[in-house]
């Protein structure tokens, strides 16, 4: 009886993550999710441990739904740990030497990882008022270890951030639709083009990649089905 549900549980997590990562994206999520299934849910793990909180599906209360500023954003799931490392793994560079800024930072997971490392300073941009409120507690209650402590939170629309002129690894954990994305691009190639410098875009479970492989200044280094890594192009035009 109890094999049978576990079987019921799994099979129907199969069939989601099917659809959301395809057939090899589900391949590689499988070992991770035998373990959760034995081991609870590792994202909750990391908030005990840590004491924060970053687990869980959020698709945002119904009145910021019909909110003009928020009807462009995603719903809110936290970086896996095992996907960020595979991820920074994939760069050879001088931390110290660059920006790490999350478009979209939600309840701030992938600022608490990236502080692990050396960067030089860490920006997370959120516009919703409850999951920023959220971030910024996790930041102050964070007890593991800190690389990097300059954190800065913004609270904004992140098509109005601007863009530093600084070596940068830039995030996005598909937090907004095709309109803001292409205007958060559209800042990005405007900012490096005036500015030429060392910079990457990373992108989780990216639903339409032609909008970054088509953007004119972005060459794609790396794309597996849960991420792909991209690098600006110093000469993007103006």
């Amino acid at each position: 009886m109890w094999f049978r549900g576990l079987w019921m549980k799994w099979k129907g997590h199969a069939v989601s993550s099917i659809r959301k990562r395809g057939f090899v994206g589900t391949v590689l999520y499988l070992p991770a999710f035998v373990r959760a299934s034995f081991r609870g849910d590792p994202n909750k793990r990391f908030d005990r441990r840590f004491h924060v909180d970053t687990a869980g599906i959020i698709l945002g209360p119904p009145e910021l739904q019909s909110d003009p500023r928020f009807v462009h954003s995603n719903w809110y799931g936290p970086t896996a740990n095992n996907t960020f490392s595979l991820i920074m793994r994939e760069f050879c560079l001088d931390f110290r030497e660059f920006v790490f800024i999350d478009f979209g930072c939600g309840k701030g997971k992938a600022l608490l990882l990236a502080s692990r490392l050396p960067f030089r300073q860490i920006v997370g941009i959120e516009l919703w008022p409850e999951l920023f409120s959220v971030a910024e507690k996790n930041l102050k209650s964070y007890t593991g270890k800190r690389q990097c402590k300059t954190v800065r939170l913004l609270q904004m629309d992140a098509s109005e951030f601007p863009i530093p002129s600084e070596p940068a690894v830039y995030y996005f954990n598909n937090p907004f639709r095709e309109h803001v994305m292409r205007k958060v691009l559209d800042n990005l190639r405007r900012s490096i083009a005036a500015a030429p410098r060392e910079a990457y875009v990373v992108y989780l479970e990216l639903k339409q990649p032609e909008l970054l492989d088509q953007s004119g200044f972005l060459t794609l280094l790396k794309r597996t089905p849960l991420y792909s890594i991209y690098k600006a192009s110093e000469s993007a035009g103006a």
